[in-house]
């Protein structure tokens, strides 16, 4: 037993030291297999970016034509509405009983020229035998006359009193669009002076914005200017066209007020904050890069790589506006340079890697920027 017992521990010994002396040196990693894209240069339009927000171009304001507490509202902001569409009701009770009211006065003033009516022509014809005197006869007209009148003034009071019932729904003036409700049901509302709410005829709305001088520094802006408005949170736009310049900068906010004008759409409603990129000019030998492969760095700035003698460089570029899918790039790039486009979170400068033979897709690297 302690024979065999030598003997597999000297065997174990010496498979153990023989491969101590096989030593192998550190693994070479294989290059990452890259795709690129040959820097051109080009000419492109120059945008700068600002916000603004869509007005109608026609606007009514709603107001009420009688006062009382407002009992109820039938409309929501935004909405569609037509002409004549009831969209507040006032309290009617004491329109109803002023109209009940006007109304027993007309009855009592029928009655009372009915009566006036006999009474002349009573007179008119005992004055023919002389059984009333003249002063009778002239009394009779003159009753017959003012009895005539009161049935027209109650007449009268009594159509301003249904008016006054009628105007106690307060409907649309026009079709558009239903702005904010400026007033809460329990409302005091006063005969012509309460704002209720306005309506936009949204046949041609308008946008408002401004632009920092600065960013405008050196641009010839005219009304033939390109103007693109952008629909909330996508990249869909509608194009404008200026109709207003200020002539002046704000000196407070260093600012150019400008306005465009939407074409008829179904996109935008009053009211809207609303992206707007304007055209200030040309860029001239700029490039264009998917948005995908620059990389915004720590300190803000941002960079690119591409393939110099079979390693990846990282390049720091300065951007313009990006266009569509595409960044532009003004400086850090020449012409000819192969800027990788995909695998862009496994690179580092100095890294090894080869060019695919097929390049792939530009779209190919859309969603690798990355932020260090």
């Amino acid at each position: 037993m302690h024979v065999k017992s030598f003997i597999v521990l000297t065997l174990t010994t010496c498979a153990m030291l023989s491969g101590c002396g096989d030593k192998k040196g550190p693994v070479e990693r294989p290059p990452i297999e890259v795709t690129t894209l040959t820097a051109t240069p080009t000419d492109t339009i120059r945008w700068v970016d600002t916000y603004g927000q869509t007005e109608g171009a026609k606007e009514v304001e709603v107001r009420a034509q009688v006062s009382g507490v407002l009992r109820k509202l039938n409309f929501k902001e935004g909405e569609s509405v037509k002409a004549g569409q009831t969209l507040f009701e006032i309290e009617k009770e004491p329109y109803e009983a002023q109209l009940r009211q006007a109304h027993a006065q007309t009855l009592q003033a029928q009655a009372e020229l009915v009566k006036a009516r006999r009474d002349a022509k009573r007179a008119s014809e005992l004055i023919k035998v002389n059984a009333v005197s003249r002063q009778e006869y002239d009394d009779a007209q003159s009753a017959l006359s003012i009895a005539q009148s009161a049935l027209a003034l109650a007449q009268a009071q009594e159509q301003n009193a249904k008016i006054d019932l009628s105007h106690a729904m307060v409907p649309a003036p026009v079709d558009g669009i239903a702005g904010k409700s400026e007033v809460n049901v329990g409302s005091l509302i006063t005969e012509g002076s309460t704002l209720l709410t306005s309506i936009t005829q949204p046949d041609t709305l308008r946008v408002a914005f401004a632009v920092s001088d600065k960013s405008i520094m050196g641009a010839q802006l005219k009304k033939d200017n390109l103007v693109r408005v952008f629909l909330p949170d996508s990249k869909e736009f509608l194009p404008a066209k200026l109709d207003y310049i200020s002539r002046q900068v704000d000196a407070d906010r260093g600012t150019l007020r400008l306005r465009a004008v939407l074409p008829p759409n179904d996109k935008f409603l009053p009211g809207q904050y609303v992206e707007v990129r304007l055209m200030i000019g040309e860029y001239k030998d700029v490039f264009l890069v998917p948005q995908g492969v620059v990389r915004q760095k720590s300190d803000g700035t941002y960079s690119v790589y591409v393939i110099e003698e079979g390693v990846a460089r990282e390049k720091g570029v300065l951007l313009g506006n990006w266009e569509d899918t595409d960044w532009i790039v003004t400086k850090g790039l020449k012409p000819g340079d192969k800027v990788i486009t995909n695998q862009i979170l496994r690179l580092r400068d100095g890294i090894r890697v080869t060019e695919k033979t097929a390049q792939a897709p530009v779209a190919e690297a859309a969603g690798e920027t990355k932020t260090e």
